[in-house]
């Protein structure tokens, strides 16, 4: 359950970007704190380290070095593994997102973002956190059983499914929390965009709408869609733990989204299968029209 009040940490020095965020996020909901360097930040959550919901951090203002090295301090820190962090930049160098993705960035935003997608945005790094931090427990308890599979199968229908299914795939990996993202990513992808044809233009202005979650439980619904189900095979091996996710959707071109697009990375969402590719898995491919995926991890 996301709480009434979200605490963010603002790196930003510029009093003009401060006063459009603080515009942006001006309501009951939201409570914001500024500071005007890195390592003004990095005090500040190291004394309270468990004040702040979010970080939002501007990455040119400065040297581009500085700002990564202050993503780095974050997301190196084991404290602060859940702390969502979003990029705020113009800069669509795929190189410079690459890096901000490597170094642990979960969302990127313009600023020229409408009021609105901000605010998405924010909830929607709050509420991973809180999820994450919910599955530390689930992992743990998990841990003891799956460890002895070497080969398991899962059919899964709906979006609360994929999250107990994917809070349990992850303890068959030694680090849980690098492979979780790219699992929900993938699972969502298969449901919704696969076994329940939503387009990708049609979500972005669902979330926008805060509309998503009805259409899915409409879609789900449907006479063509009560049988339809996500298919997952897990195999572990002494060299890499395979999982393959098969959908009942028409595919798609996945080439187009192998890659990081710089286009989409200021999107809602989208980013999911580069994601995968970039921080959860060795290898990520698509077989035959689209509608299913292999990921392996080396081990």
């Amino acid at each position: 359950m996301v709480s009434s009040l979200i605490k963010i940490l603002v790196v930003d020095g510029d009093p003009y970007a401060q006063n459009l965020l603080a515009d942006q996020l001006t309501d009951k909901k939201h409570q914001l704190s500024f500071f005007e360097t890195g390592k003004k930040a990095l005090n500040e959550l190291n004394t309270h380290p468990e004040r702040y919901d979010v970080v939002i951090i501007d990455f040119d203002l400065c040297e581009e070095m500085s700002d990564l090295q202050c993503l780095h301090a974050i997301k190196d820190d084991e404290k602060f593994i859940h702390l969502p962090v979003i990029i705020k930049t113009d800069n669509h160098n795929i190189t410079f997102i690459s890096d901000a993705l490597s170094a642990g960035a979960f969302y990127f935003l313009e600023k020229s973002t409408d009021k609105k997608v901000v605010q998405s945005l924010v909830h929607s790094a709050k509420k991973h956190k809180e999820q994450s931090e919910h599955n530390d427990f689930k992992h743990a308890q998990a841990r003891k059983g799956i460890k002895f599979a070497k080969n398991a199968s899962f059919a899964i229908r709906t979006l609360d499914e994929m999250e107990q299914l994917t809070s349990l795939l992850c303890c068959a990996y030694p680090e849980p929390e690098s492979v979780n993202l790219g699992i929900h990513e993938l699972l969502t992808n298969a449901i919704e965009h696969g076994n329940l044809g939503l387009e990708y233009q049609k979500k972005s202005q669902l979330v926008l709408d805060n509309d998503w979650q009805n259409e899915i439980y409409r879609r789900l619904n449907l006479p063509e869609n009560i049988n339809k189900f996500v298919e997952v095979e897990l195999t572990i091996t002494d060299k890499e733990i395979e999982l393959v996710i098969t959908d009942q959707g028409k595919g798609f071109r996945s080439e187009s989204y192998m890659e990081i697009d710089p286009c989409r990375m200021f999107d809602a969402h989208g980013r999911g299968i580069a994601m995968a590719l970039q921080i959860s898995f060795d290898e990520v491919e698509y077989i035959g029209c689209g509608n299913q995926v292999r990921t392996v991890v080396k081990l």
